[in-house]
């Protein structure tokens, strides 16, 4: 009898507080875009290195620009993105290029917040590519940034407020490092990044590249200027040692991270929206065998989905797990790991706060908390398997809390249960797990 209540009750919250359906739906595979990589050898420039000069030329051989190996490449590179027409390609061989960041890109309509870059990619559609990871690099000069002097290494965007972005862009094969330690590292800034794209645009892709040492992000797929980001993906990359998120993606729409890593952020990955999250159309945002051993954020998204995440926050200071506030969305066959050490919230394995509504199925969550959920959010959890000696289920926060938590067919061990007034708990065929003497 208590079961047939249970599975009553069940059911009925799940489709209750603002009619959404967690159930899982297998379509949302489809959501995955096949990643198709465009034939390079054939390009309209070519950047490369011959001897100890730098040399930009046309297809047909006419040569656009050179500059020594050893001096600052900005101008050239400059001069060789310039004459790519709009749609073409750039290919830029092997070798270490040193650019200094020249070139300042006003990022809000009355001119202001200025962002100064190697690389402006402005009004135009096209394809860079490279050699390979560590076959073609690109390296931010030393002495280039300061609080006073903001640089993303590479903006993508249109020329004015209200002027579209790409309809049609790559970046690949490359490596870009922000030489970290020879800027001035205060604290990053909201759009400091290698890659910096803004304004209304679609279909970017980003694959097998490795984004080093940056004072900011890694890459920034950013909502400033004309509008959102459509239809990206990012394929096959490693960002490492970015003094802010490794990903950012900001208010995208139907745009995907498959198969990246991030290592030694401060944020592994940033799935970030707006305060319109409740009236604008669904985002359809996901990231895929992702890796990190930062936090990752989840920021008023309205429909995200993480499957195959494998977030190890132990060796992070500050890191609260996965983070969700306002979001609504699945993590589905995800390993989340704290250090159940930290007896707070900094060792949880999640944080979901405010209004935020998630589905976790067949994941696996160790911390100090296992499922953390607090303020107004539903939380359900799946075929989970909770290791948490704080709480492997946990509503308790300094504040009021009206939050619910559903478990079903999942094993816990540790405590079991944290409940603070006003939240709910509600389980179905949970079993404590079961340890096999010495």
């Amino acid at each position: 009898m208590e079961r047939i209540i249970g599975l009553i009750l069940f059911a009925a919250l799940v489709n209750s507080a603002s009619g959404l359906d967690f159930r899982y739906n297998e379509t949302l595979d489809s959501r995955m875009p096949v990643i198709e990589f465009p034939e390079t050898e054939n390009s309209d420039v070519y950047v490369f290195q011959q001897g100890q000069s730098i040399i930009a030329e046309t297809a047909d051989g006419r040569q656009i620009a050179t500059s020594s190996i050893k001096s600052d490449a900005s101008g050239l590179f400059k001069a060789a993105i310039d004459a790519v027409p709009d749609g073409g390609s750039l290919n830029i061989g092997k070798g270490l290029y040193v650019l200094s960041a020249p070139y300042a890109v006003p990022l809000y309509p009355n001119g202001s917040n200025i962002l100064y870059c190697c690389i402006p990619v402005i009004d135009k559609s096209m394809h860079i590519y490279g050699a390979g990871v560590d076959e073609t690099i690109i390296q931010l000069a030393p002495n280039q940034r300061n609080l006073s002097r903001l640089v993303a290494m590479m903006i993508i965007r249109g020329s004015g407020p209200l002027s579209p972005g790409y309809s049609d862009f790559t970046v690949a094969n490359l490596t870009l490092d922000g030489n970290r330690a020879q800027q001035k590292d205060d604290q990053p800034q909201d759009g400091e990044a290698l890659i910096l794209a803004g304004s209304k645009r679609s279909n970017g892709k980003y694959y097998r590249l490795k984004l080093v040492n940056s004072h900011g992000s890694g890459i920034y797929l950013g909502n400033n200027g004309s509008g959102r980001e459509r239809d990206a993906v990012v394929f096959s990359v490693v960002a490492q040692n970015c003094g802010a998120e490794g990903f950012m993606l900001d208010t995208c729409h139907n745009s995907h991270v498959l198969d990246c890593a991030a290592w030694h952020c401060r944020e592994g990955l940033c799935l970030h929206g707006n305060n319109d999250w409740k009236s604008r159309s669904k985002d359809q945002v996901s990231a895929t065998k992702f890796q990190t051993d930062s936090q990752i954020t989840v920021w008023q998204v309205n429909d995200f989905t993480l499957s195959e995440i494998n977030m190890d926050c132990t060796p992070a200071t500050d890191a609260y797990g996965l983070v969700v506030r306002d979001g609504t969305g699945q993590v589905r066959r995800s390993v989340l790991k704290n250090d159940k050490a930290k007896t707070d919230s900094t060792g949880g394995a999640t944080y979901i706060y405010e209004s935020s509504r998630v589905l976790f199925d067949d994941c696996q969550l160790e911390g100090f908390f296992g499922i953390h959920a607090v303020g107004r959010s539903h939380v359900e959890a799946k075929n989970c398997r909770l290791v948490a000696p704080g709480g492997c289920f946990c509503t308790t926060d300094p504040n009021p809390v009206q939050s619910t938590i559903i478990a079903e067919n999942c094993v816990w061990s540790g405590k079991k249960v944290v409940l603070q007034a006003g939240a709910a708990f509600l389980e179905v065929e949970c079993v404590e797990e079961q340890t096999t003497p010495a």
